[in-house]
């Protein structure tokens, strides 16, 4: 978490505490870096692929394969003698492709119902790099790790490209890795789309003290190549800069500020983050006054993409202050599918939904108040989505993607907050499922089987079937400060789950097993160190524990 502050006095102070270091992925040498298989029109002649070398290291291609793969993967071209220098590209094409260095028939498979794939094989055999798109992966076409895929980019639509969302960013995971390019750019760097939003704005006094927070969010689906700044303005005043590191795709950070009020005056706040290149910079500011402030943006706070035989899908969106502000909305999917919608000027959890009756008949705790008839529906796929909220004029100011568990049907997604005080998801820990019309569920706080202080449940996990591991304490002490991290077996951390954090004398840490870009774990045993000591004492409690996390 980051956290910056400004004091009361009106004289400015900066805390950073980087609690999260998004260390970026190592590069391979050679890459698809962007590829054209199903161009505009008639395919023959126009196909297209690039090459870059993300090394440092110059790179001789000769003997290289370009290889195509349908039911299975074929050779489609063998590179003659060409050096690939470090931060260069190689555009290889069919006959009507302009600029291209090699020219060739390539064939590619143009996906629409099941898995495709591309791969380039080094020279002397032992490296690769495959983008698999499309899916399912009917034919068990493989990828990097020599395994049958599980990640996909998207099929796109003819005259687009498959580029990845930086030039050489490679973590081996499709989805993560390449988007559709609109905009196709062969032979040149690819187009980096980043955006930065402040999102869920609040101001409220405390003890005497006048406080203002809103989190930055990641709206894209990487970090961005720069640092960004934001300030914070009082009545047109410079009161506050933010340092904001580097957040992982959908993550935020939350800052906080203090405001010197003078009683009594309506005082304009202000927000601003500057990123360089941000492709959305309508969501960079956030203007309110302090008297009659505007409701708080509203925001995705859970949904319903697989559900029980027989019922409907559903969407709620949490508006967590009342006030006069914008009250018309639109949702879209990953396909543009869109619904419009409109809130009242009261905070809630409302939910939309097509059929009322039908989710109130199964939901019976959701309040009817909270339930919003649409007409249409952004339908939610169950292997995986992305859900986007746009404002009246049509800026995003909210979104998520998932991957779809079919054994999770019938379970909501729900926000939270984690306990590096980032924006989150989990399946609803309620017995019904899901919290529709109200607030998310909690995990229970404690087991009735605790054993001594400390205890490890949900292990083994399966993380696939949305399990978590479990870290649940019992301390003698009802304020203490404690620190719980995971590592694998080498000693490398894989994830933070507390780093001297107040906690009481009860309850537990979930760990998703996920690490700290977001990725899940590979299978294997891992260690769980925890340090806690009381904060009225000296007395460290320490514990070494250990989690299996399996396929």
């Amino acid at each position: 978490m980051l956290q910056s502050a400004v004091g009361s006095g009106g004289k400015a102070f900066l805390i950073c505490v980087l609690g999260l270091l998004f260390i970026l992925p190592a590069t391979a040498r050679v890459v698809i870096n962007e590829v054209c298989y199903d161009p505009a029109g008639a395919d023959s002649g126009y196909e297209w692929i690039e090459l870059y070398n993300a090394g440092s290291e110059n790179t001789y291609l000769e003997g290289a394969q370009i290889l195509s793969g349908g039911s299975t993967y074929s050779l489609v071209y063998t590179l003659p003698y060409f050096l690939l220098r470090p931060g260069r590209y190689l555009l290889i094409g069919e006959a009507n492709v302009p600029n291209a260095v090699f020219y060739t028939s390539l064939v590619f498979q143009n996906g629409g119902s099941e898995t495709d794939g591309i791969r380039y094989v080094s020279p002397d055999g032992y490296y690769t790099d495959t983008v698999l798109y499309d899916e399912p992966n009917t034919n068990g076409l493989i990828d990097d790790s020599g395994n049958p895929g599980l990640s996909f980019a998207p099929d796109v639509p003819a005259g687009y490209s498959l580029a990845r969302v930086r030039c050489g960013w490679d973590t081996d995971d499709s989805f993560a890795d390449f988007i559709a390019e609109v905009n196709p750019t062969p032979g040149l760097s690819n187009r980096v789309y980043v955006d930065y939003a402040l999102v869920h704005p609040r101001i409220w006094e405390e003890d005497g003290d006048w406080k203002f927070e809103v989190f930055v969010k990641n709206q894209a689906i990487i970090p961005p190549a720069d640092l960004p700044d934001m300030t914070v303005k009082l009545d047109g005043i410079i009161i506050a800069n933010h340092c904001i590191w580097y957040i992982p795709p959908g993550d935020s950070i939350y800052t906080l500020t203090y405001l010197p009020i003078t009683e009594g005056v309506n005082h304009l706040i202000e927000a601003e983050i500057d990123l360089p290149g941000d492709t959305n910079p309508a969501n960079n500011i956030i203007s309110l006054h302090l008297q009659g402030q505007a409701l708080e943006t509203p925001y995705i706070s859970e949904f319903m993409y697989h559900p029980p035989t027989g019922f409907q899908e559903w969407i709620e969106i949490h508006l967590p202050l009342t006030g006069s502000a914008k009250q018309n909305y639109r949702i879209k999917d990953a396909a543009d599918n869109s619904l419009a919608f409109s809130l009242p000027p009261q905070s809630g959890y409302y939910v939309l939904c097509n059929a009322p009756a039908q989710l109130l008949s199964f939901y019976p705790d959701c309040p009817s108040s909270s339930v919003i008839q649409v007409s249409g529906w952004a339908a939610l796929n169950n292997t995986g989505d992305s859900i986007y909220l746009f404002d009246e004029n049509e800026h995003i100011i909210d979104s998520v993607s998932y991957a779809g568990v079919s054994t999770q049907q019938g379970k909501s997604l729900e926000h939270y907050q984690n306990t590096q005080n980032q924006s989150a998801w989990r399946y609803s820990f309620d017995p019904s499922g899901a919290t529709p019309g109200r607030q998310n569920s909690e995990p229970a706080p404690s087991h009735p089987d605790m054993r001594g202080k400390l205890n490890v449940f949900g292990s083994p996990c399966k993380p696939s079937r949305g399990e978590y591991v479990t870290i649940s304490y019992r301390l003698d002490d009802s304020a203490n400060k404690a620190s719980c991290k995971v590592y694998d077996r080498n000693g490398a951390l894989i994830k933070v789950l507390a780093n001297n954090t107040s906690i009481g004398s009860e309850g537990s840490f979930l760990w998703d097993a996920k690490n700290e870009r977001g990725k899940f774990a590979p299978r294997g045993l891992y260690i769980i160190l925890w340090e806690s000591k009381p904060v009225s004492g000296n007395k460290i409690f320490r514990r070494q524990l250990t989690a299996v996390i399996y396929d």
